[in-house]
């Protein structure tokens, strides 16, 4: 009776939200760009391990509620967000997937709700703006995920600016709340204590000139760890097609005291090291990758290849709980970075329109294997790996209702390991499906 009530109570919150914001919206508009929308999600996530007692499925409800006011006499503007998810149906231990863990073991909690975005934007001109409190974040190192029911958000402070072809943007959060609870938390690594990274902060550039596309980032994760990307794309056009060409190369460096034994727990493998004491000893990390990608794009058809080197294994968590931004094309959809030491990563893609099935409908095919990668300690004595993926994407804008879209997405990867290489996972299959509706007032 307990749950039930208190998803009755989540429930009605949401609402009474939905209906007193365009309310107050209608009655009260701070100006006339003013902006606010309900985004429901419908989720479904069924995952099948090669130990069977480790599946898991979840059925949820995600309901955002998202309001931003245009620019106050041309300076500030306002905005916020609520985040609510209700469980449907859960089975297996599916905690801290999309709903935090419940009291039962294995179990998740019925409902959860929160502000998941609250900021204020101060307009630099007409070529920048700086935007400070809870938000959503985007750059090629540090984003807010959208594969859940909610997004992850972050508060703190970002800013760009534009002149010409070049843009360069900054940020620094001190804490962040994560896409399956109700939390407001601060950083820390895998072994220390919350709020030892006192702050993630970056700074980057993108320049943009007709087919040429250049992007560069700088990420800090104090006192533990330090990213560098740079990437380069180019279009080609032809009469009927076109041929996008891109590479990128990303670092990570260990960056300070928290960088020990197991502060990354789930792709390094210095543990193993001799002697190695966790959460004491202190560990390193010199990654470097880079790769090569080439997208060819003709009527109904989108055909890609790409390919990764990777020299030391390169650090997708900035940050504990952090589930990474990976920069690669041959990452997995879902599930493993394929960014271990030494590890060579092929992938080929093949898109299609089926537009003559449906309008707004696509699908797309991926097959990667990545080969070679090593113990990240040890090297081959340690460990070595195989690992592949084969994925399906499919899309449905549905044109005869605006704002819904529909998408499943299949994973299948599999893995050929001897002795110990965390990066690795084990074999899994996942199922998800999502339904999106985003109503606009």
């Amino acid at each position: 009776m307990a749950k039930q009530n208190v998803k009755l109570s989540a429930v009605m919150s949401a609402l009474l939200t939905c209906t007193a914001i365009p309310a107050y919206a209608d009655i009260n508009v701070l100006t006339k760009q003013d902006e606010l929308n309900i985004k429901l999600r419908a989720i479904y996530f069924d995952r099948d391990y090669e130990n069977n007692a480790s599946d898991d499925s979840t059925f949820a409800q995600g309901i955002e509620i998202n309001y931003k006011s245009g620019y106050i006499k041309g300076l500030i503007s306002v905005g916020a967000s609520t985040y609510t998810v209700l469980n449907y149906n859960s089975t297996g231990s599916a905690q801290n997937n999309i709903l935090p863990a419940g009291s039962e073991k294995g179990g998740v909690d019925d409902s959860f709700s929160k502000f998941g975005q609250y900021f204020i934007n101060f307009k630099l001109g007409n070529a920048g703006h700086i935007k400070v409190g809870g938000q959503k974040t985007k750059s090629m190192l540090l984003k807010s995920t959208g594969s859940r029911a909610i997004p992850n958000s972050f508060r703190g402070v970002f800013g760009d600016y534009k002149t010409g072809n070049t843009k360069v943007f900054g940020y620094a959060y001190d804490k962040w709340s994560r896409r399956h609870d109700d939390k407001w938390e601060d950083f820390s690594t895998d072994q220390s204590n919350k709020g030892a990274i006192s702050v993630i902060w970056g700074l980057g550039a993108s320049y943009e000139k007709d087919r040429l596309k250049i992007n560069a980032e700088y990420l800090n994760s104090h006192d533990y760890l330090s990213k560098l990307g740079f990437k380069v794309s180019y279009e080609l056009e032809f009469e009927q097609s076109k041929l996008t060409l891109s590479s990128g190369v990303f670092t990570s460096k260990d960056n300070g005291d928290l960088f020990v034994t197991g502060a990354e727990g789930g792709d390094l493998d210095d543990e193993d090291a001799p002697g190695a004491i966790t959460g004491l000893t202190k560990s390193e990390n010199d990654g470097l990758a880079y790769y090569l990608d080439a997208n060819w794009e003709k009527d109904i058809w989108d055909v890609g290849a790409a390919f990764t080197k990777v020299r030391d294994a390169w650090i997708e968590d900035s940050f504990n709980g952090d589930h990474g931004t990976n920069p690669f094309p041959t990452r997995s959809l879902i599930g493993a970075d394929l960014t271990n030491q030494n590890e060579a990563t092929w992938q080929a893609r093949l898109g299609i329109n089926l537009q003559a099935v449906a309008p707004g409908l696509t699908t797309k095919l991926y097959y990667t294997s990545g080969s070679n990668a090593e113990n990240s300690s040890l090297g081959k004595v340690g460990g070595t790996a195989d690992e592949k993926y084969w994925a399906i994407d499919t899309r449905y804008k549905v044109a005869a209702v605006k704002g819904l879209s529909l998408r499943w997405m299949f994973v299948d990867y599999s893995t050929d390991e001897t002795g110990n290489v965390d990066g690795v996972k084990g074999d899994r299959a996942d199922h998800r499906a999502y339904v999106d509706y985003t109503f606009k007032f």
